[in-house]
């Protein structure tokens, strides 16, 4: 008897303490829920540089699939309260760890001196004079705070390491055949950002990007252009010393290329000023890192635009903060994202009506960095439309149709704009 005794107190106990985590589970899952419901569902992450995945509507279809317990995962992480305060600290500890180790490396790392060799007197190149001697160099890469974020030797700037090629050629060349085959009724044009992921500092003289070259044979459909970076001084005379984007000197450059490529007979828009802010940007890298020692100032160009509208998701909307900016009531957080703030953040649509029925109509499939040259290039059209492919699903319930849109909104003309990380991550598929 008091063996059965025992035995059904200790299930008693077992269920009275299930009970009670069951119970407790309950109240912080529900506390909170409660509570992100008062704060409001968070946007966007500082520190990963990306939008937040948020609660989802609920349906029996998307239940069933599973998909729905997928969705409500993710937003549940993404939305949990400190979440991003939790992030940022175990960042610093990791960053300030691997630091220490960098400095020590930094300081033992002996730099080999660049090399030269000339070319055979019989091989020329593209804007190159024969027998030009062609520099060599051996900098080492070093890693910052663990991650994928790296200094090219001494210097100060985060860059990332360049991908191999050989690996990105079955991406490239599947992004040509789809969206050549989607294009094929429309002049179309293609811009390579050319970032740290697609330049091997090492090699920077090349006559032209190998990249770039090979894009141009794969959409041989299109007319091809890139941002030509001939050395790692104009690299940082064309990026963010901590952030993946174009500077406004590189946004700039880029936006000159463009306008060439597509409408070689305009003129440019040329800036009315260079405005520095007094406050220090710190781009995506640094979050992502931790790492906080670079300063540099958010510096912009200014520009006089032509009367215009502008819509984003298809409601009349201003896009970016210029004036709070000039009236100097942008952010001092450190790691506030300026690019994104100043020049308007990302949206599945953003358009442009400048009312010259007189001109063409743009399409512009594009990442963020569109972002900074979004309204100069639309300067030059009747009316541009933005698609953000990473957002365009969510945002209207459906897959981007090409050839639908085009005849819709009677295109006339197509650029795609990318870097190679959004080239071949999958992020601008177009659906078959």
């Amino acid at each position: 008897m008091e063996r059965k005794w025992q035995i059904r107190a200790k299930k008693k106990r077992s269920i009275l303490i299930n009970l009670v985590f069951l119970l407790t589970s309950f109240i912080v899952i529900f506390g909170f829920t409660i509570c992100i419901g008062i704060r409001g569902q968070q946007e966007e992450s500082i520190i990963e540089n990306r939008p937040l995945a948020k609660f989802p509507k609920f349906s029996f279809n998307d239940f069933f699939q599973g998909k729905y317990q997928e969705d409500l995962e993710k937003s549940l992480s993404d939305q949990m309260l400190w979440g991003q305060s939790i992030k940022t600290a175990m960042t610093s500890g990791k960053s300030e760890l691997i630091g220490e180790w960098q400095k020590k490396l930094v300081a033992n790392m002996e730099t080999e001196e660049p090399t030269t060799h000339k070319q055979p007197e019989n091989q020329s190149a593209d804007n190159k004079t024969e027998g030009k001697p062609k520099e060599a160099r051996k900098i080492k890469y070093m890693p910052i705070s663990g991650g994928n974020v790296y200094h090219y030797g001494n210097s100060p700037y985060m860059v990332f390491k360049c991908r191999s090629l050989e690996n990105a050629k079955g991406k490239i060349d599947e992004m040509a055949e789809t969206y050549q085959r989607h294009f094929k009724e429309v002049d179309s044009y293609f811009y390579f950002v050319n970032i740290s992921k697609s330049i091997d500092f090492n090699k920077v003289d090349e006559t032209e990007n190998e990249f770039l070259t090979y894009i141009k044979q794969a959409f041989s459909e299109f007319q091809c252009d890139g941002l030509k970076i001939d050395s790692y001084e104009q690299y940082m005379d064309y990026f963010y010393e901590t952030d993946h984007h174009w500077n406004y000197k590189g946004s700039y450059q880029g936006y000159k290329d463009i306008i060439n490529l597509m409408l070689p007979e305009e003129n440019v828009l040329e800036p009315t000023e260079t405005k520095t802010f007094d406050t220090y940007y710190y781009g995506s890298n640094a979050r992502t890192t931790a790492v906080y020692t670079n300063k540099e100032k958010f510096t912009v160009y200014d520009f006089k635009f032509p009367k215009h509208t502008t819509y984003v998701n298809g409601v009349l909307s201003g896009y970016g903060n210029r004036d709070m900016y000039f009236n100097n009531g942008y952010s001092i957080e450190k790691g506030y994202n300026h690019y994104g703030a100043f020049y308007g953040g990302d949206f599945a649509e953003v358009s442009f009506d400048f009312k010259q029925p007189e001109k063409e109509n743009l399409l512009v499939i594009a990442p963020s960095y569109s972002n900074a040259i979004n309204k100069l290039l639309a300067s030059h059209f009747n009316k541009t439309y933005y698609i953000d492919l990473r957002h365009y699903q969510n945002t209207y319930g459906k897959a981007f149709n090409p050839e639908e849109f085009c005849k819709k909104n009677k295109i006339d003309k197509f650029l795609f704009l990318i870097s190679i990380d959004h080239l071949t991550n999958g992020n601008f598929e177009l659906a078959n």
